[in-house]
């Protein structure tokens, strides 16, 4: 049975109360000699209920290793965030204007590692952004919210989504068969010119994807001047998206020092990737932090649900299956502080 701390929030306590209280969690779980990638969600720029970045610098400052980052990797979609530049312009607009930003997967989501797993269902290996390999330990922190096809945002998705790289976030939504809209596309050939395979050609004056030469790196998705390359999102059933999320947390979090602290505040129906402002769901709960993520996911799920919190579809699989595979235990004792 793991243990997990809660910081409740209150009229009387906000979460800039809680920050040198877990500020001193963080300094005591790391030493000078790591090397600590401080995993987070930047937020899309026109989102306002994203993680607070004054709470995080606090983080961010208490880490007492010399050699540290903010850390995310490129996204699938099209947007911004598809690119490493752009990325870090979005995350130093939001507020993350401190510390050392690294887009793990690089500046177009191709550079990964291949790291083995154990007793995993779907993959032998997962493709993880490879500039992880320069840290030690993560220290995870996130900003639950509810999902359109996960169910939840929580550290299992933070870490296992969000260090995939772009072919690693293809693989877990099982994309591999891009389609072009052809009413969309203008035949510009931006899309041949990125393709490392040569998978694209114009037929007709339309861009057209060789399945049996695509590799899934996903480029095309986000060099199209016109949002024409569509993922396929219904390929994979949510609760394999879920298990695969969690084989690829397993993957991300392989021989690393972690912490995970999860934030219960303006808690949203859909995640931090949405370019909108959302309405928060429901009342503000707190902090969590643990060192187990199957735990924290559990207890945060325990605690938004008591708070009236309902998904659009079942989230238990994404748990049930990180704690199958040896990740953690979803049996825990909460220690409010």
């Amino acid at each position: 049975m793991s243990k997990v701390f809660l910081h409740r929030i209150n009229k009387n306590v906000g979460l800039r109360d809680l920050e040198e209280k877990i500020g001193g969690i963080v300094e005591k779980k790391f030493e000078t000699e790591d090397s600590v990638a401080l995993k987070l969600h930047f937020g899309e720029r026109k989102s306002d209920t994203h993680l607070d970045p004054g709470f995080v610098e606090t983080l961010y400052k208490k880490i007492p290793a010399e050699q540290k980052c903010l850390m995310d990797c490129t996204v699938l979609y099209k947007g911004d965030r598809s690119f490493a530049d752009t990325h870090k312009e979005v995350a130093k607009d939001n507020g993350f204007n401190f510390g050392n930003i690294v887009i793990a997967d690089g500046q177009n989501g191709t550079e990964e590692n291949k790291i083995s797993i154990e007793n995993g269902k779907y993959f032998e290996d997962v493709k993880i952004g490879k500039k992880l390999e320069n840290y030690s330990s993560l220290l995870v922190v996130t900003h639950f919210t509810g999902h359109v096809a996960n169910g939840i945002g929580g550290a299992l998705k933070n870490v296992g989504m969000g260090l995939g790289s772009k072919g690693g976030k293809l693989e877990m939504h099982n994309a591999f068969n891009l389609e072009v809209n052809k009413s969309m596309c203008t035949g510009c050939k931006t899309c041949i010119l990125n393709c490392p395979e040569d998978a694209i050609s114009i037929k007709n004056g339309k861009a057209e994807i060789d399945h049996e030469k695509c590799i899934g790196c996903g480029q095309c998705i986000s060099v199209c001047p016109e949002n024409a390359v569509k993922i396929p999102w219904g390929d994979s059933s949510s609760i394999e998206l879920q298990e695969k999320i969690a084989e690829y947390a397993e993957g991300a979090l392989k021989d690393k020092k972690c912490l995970f602290i999860t934030v219960l505040k303006d808690i949203t129906r859909d995640c931090d990737c949405t370019n909108r402002k959302q309405e928060k769901i429901i009342e503000d709960i707190g902090v969590l932090v643990s060192e187990d993520p199957v735990a924290i996911d559990q207890a945060a799920v325990d605690l938004v649900e008591e708070k009236g919190f309902k998904s659009r579809i079942d989230y238990s699989r994404q748990i049930s299956h990180a704690e199958k595979i040896g990740m953690g235990k979803r049996e825990y004792i909460i220690e409010e502080i």
